[in-house]
């Protein structure tokens, strides 16, 4: 099997693999612990104060691949800043041979009480090869071995749990821990799991699990699942529409009071997600209505080695990370009365606008985009709802984030008005962001004392 290939992997050191990945990586990201922001619940925070922007990356079997940098070299390009890898997997055997196995003795015949030292010393020295690169790391802990829902479920798996935080707690760079990937017939182990790491972790990282596709996220009401979380592998098909199906359910995850987080979205080929436009607009509604988001594609999975492969809307990616971590983003939550169409340009028909706003609304971020690929915009107008004040506008080109047209200002008048807003000529998607330059007296909404 790959992964008795480890051994040889670690003599290979850093000496080809430091200078590339560090010179792009600092300074990181991940040299310390981040932790859900107890002022903005939604978000991620360093202790210093500094927001992480997560757009997280698949890449099962870091940890076992042959090329690590491969791994690392795509997380700079695609502008990622987490991976999601398994501790424990056999995704993908027949075309990998690899079987990632923490403990001693082998699937067929485990060890419980033992464990197989070469590669946790492997792991250890991948995620610092992470972390150097300015990546952080979603860990799983079960993908393949799938326990009943017994005590003694637990009590097996826990001198397992007790080395994950004692030997990896210490790298600051681990995300999250996530107890299982896409299974839920054990619902009452995983919760020990995630109940022990949550208790056990001096740092506290976010706890989550994962299920299948579907539209809302797993536990969201669960006390130990501190994301709310969800996976929808689907692509571009006529069922699956960006407003009706990705909106929508983006909208959901971000009504728990807990970050939104869709750590595993559709792949091209498997999950038909093929249309290089739809992807970027799949990006970028989930971080307009508030949540992050992540790149799942073949060279997550089977294709981890392969250093040429190029995914259809991979080219879009970098723009969209390096657009949003450039934002304010968690100083603004999803609100749904600064910007609407105009009334002869519905959402059934024409643009559909995605819009963040701050509590004062002296900053807002919208995405409008169209539904469908390749469609241009010549005369898009939208209606801006906006406290009293003067305000200067700033359009985005979403494929590559670089400014379109001219920066323009309007003066609101009050929130009982609506503002028209002209848009410049596009195609398919418009990112904007709007800022109080002047704050005026404000004025209620008839009906209001």
């Amino acid at each position: 099997m790959k992964s008795l290939t480890l051994t040889l992997l670690a003599v290979l050191g850093l000496a080809s693999l430091t200078p590339r990945i560090f010179a792009a990586a600092t300074p990181s990201a991940w040299d310390q612990v981040v932790g859900i922001n107890p002022q903005f619940r939604h978000h991620f925070v360093r202790p210093d104060g500094r927001h992480i922007f997560v757009f997280n990356k698949t890449a099962w079997h870091y940890f076992s691949a042959e090329r690590p940098e491969t791994t690392l070299e795509r997380c700079q390009q695609l502008g990622a800043t987490v991976i999601r890898v398994a501790l424990e997997s056999r995704l993908y055997f027949d075309e990998l041979g690899i079987d990632a196995w923490p403990w001693g003795g082998t699937r067929e015949r485990p060890d419980f009480s033992t464990f197989n030292e070469a590669y946790w010393r492997e792991v250890d020295r991948r995620i610092e090869l992470a972390a150097a690169a300015g990546i952080g790391i979603n860990l799983t802990l079960f993908t393949s071995l799938k326990l009943p829902d017994e005590p003694a479920s637990f009590e097996t798996v826990r001198p397992y749990l007790d080395r994950v935080i004692a030997r990896l707690a210490r790298h600051p760079n681990i995300f999250c821990w996530e107890v299982h990937n896409e299974h839920v017939e054990n619902p009452r182990f995983q919760e020990a799991v995630g109940r022990h790491l949550q208790t056990q972790d001096p740092s506290c990282r976010p706890v989550i699990s994962s299920n299948g596709t579907t539209d809302y996220p797993l536990w969201p009401h669960a006390s130990w699942m501190d994301l709310a979380l969800v996976h929808h592998c689907t692509g571009n098909q006529e069922q699956y529409d960006l407003h009706d199906w990705y909106l929508a359910i983006a909208r959901n995850l971000r009504v728990h009071g807990k970050p939104a987080f869709n750590n595993e979205t559709g792949r091209e080929v498997r999950h038909r997600n093929d249309d290089p436009v739809h992807r970027r607009k799949q990006l970028w509604i989930a971080a307009a209505a508030g949540g992050y988001t992540t790149w799942h594609s073949w060279d997550g999975c089977e294709g981890i080695d392969d250093r040429s492969y190029i995914a259809p809307g991979e080219a879009y990616a970098a723009a969209f990370s390096r657009w949003w971590s450039a934002q304010a983003f968690w100083r603004v939550d999803p609100v749904f009365t600064v910007i609407q169409p105009a009334p002869d340009q519905s959402q059934l028909d024409g643009l559909v606008p995605v819009v963040l706003a701050s509590d004062t609304r002296d900053l807002v971020l919208a995405y409008v985009f169209t539904r469908g690929s390749g469609q241009q915009v010549a005369q898009g107008r939208l209606n801006l709802r906006l406290p009293a004040g003067d305000y200067r506008v700033e359009f985005f080109v979403p494929s590559d984030g670089r400014p379109l047209g001219s920066t323009t200002s309007f003066t609101a008048r009050h929130l009982r008005h609506q503002d028209p807003l002209v848009l410049p000529p596009f195609t398919d998607d418009l990112a904007i962001r709007i800022e109080r330059t002047v704050t005026r007296d404000q004025t209620a909404i008839p009906g209001t004392l």
